[in-house]
Parts: structure tokens; sequence; C-alpha cells
């Protein structure tokens, strides 16, 4: 009986090209991943959100409501609602107001800009009589501030 000692050497070979191969393609594949923002980066802009928020559920109504935020929604004044939360954001950040009553879709109101640079968006719900609104701020920082 005779040994075929060919085809063993091609299944060496074979094994010894499909381990280069595979090496030479570990060595030449990189994935470069880039690194994640700075979550302080976000977390300012999110705490500012937040505090513009209180402010606005803080303030005292002026004609009748639990709060100026509250009384100016159910008066339909989204734009003076807006107005409120924008002014009240802390210099170098700047922010979008949309609003929406209930289940509606969000629109812009009070002053509308041009983001420059990474957002945060900050959701609140507010509840004013049987209506739920939605209000959401899309936050910014200008110039450069952190």
């Amino acid at each position: 009986m005779r040994r075929d000692e060919h085809g063993q050497i091609h299944i060496l070979e074979m094994l010894t090209l499909f381990w280069l191969f595979f090496m030479s393609a570990t060595f030449l594949i990189r994935i470069d991943v880039p690194d994640s923002r700075s979550v302080a980066h976000d977390a300012s802009l999110e705490a500012a959100g937040e505090s513009v928020f209180q402010y606005g559920l803080g303030l005292p109504a002026e004609i009748s409501g639990e709060n100026r935020l509250t009384e100016l929604l159910s008066e339909a004044d989204n734009d003076g609602a807006c107005t409120l939360l924008q002014q009240a954001l802390m210099s170098g950040k700047e922010a979008n107001c949309w609003i929406a009553k209930n289940s509606a879709t969000s629109y812009p109101f009070g002053l509308v800009g041009t983001p420059s640079g990474n957002t945060v968006t900050i959701h609140h719900l507010v509840a004013v009589d049987e209506n739920v609104w939605t209000i959401s701020l899309t936050l910014w920082n200008v110039g450069g501030g952190a």
C-alpha cells in the first residue's frame, strides 16, 4: 500500500496560506473609532435647560394660574412662554423653543436661531387644566462658552 504524502503537504500549505492571509488582513484592516464627546459639555447645556424650566415654573402668575409659564400656556401665548424661557437662559447659551399641545406636532415659537455646534434638547411636560403641553428646548453654546 502506498501512502499519498503529496496530499498531506497540500493541506499544510493551505493552512499556512490561510494563516498568513488572515494575519495580513488583521494587520492591514484598522477601524478608527473617534473619541466620544465630553459628558461635561452636555451636562452644562442640560443643567441650563433644566434651570430655565424651574425658573418659568417658579415665577408667580401675573393674573391667574399656578405660575407664569402655565398662565401663558393657558392663554395660548406660546410665543410669550418661549420668550420667557429663552430670556432666562444664562449668557453664552441660546435655545430654540418648540411647543406642542396634547398629541399635536411641535412647532417653534419665540426667537428661532441656527445652532452653532453641538446641541442638547431638553423636554418638559406641563399640565394645564385638561391639556398637556410638551415644551422642548434645543440648547447650544454661543461664542465658545462652556
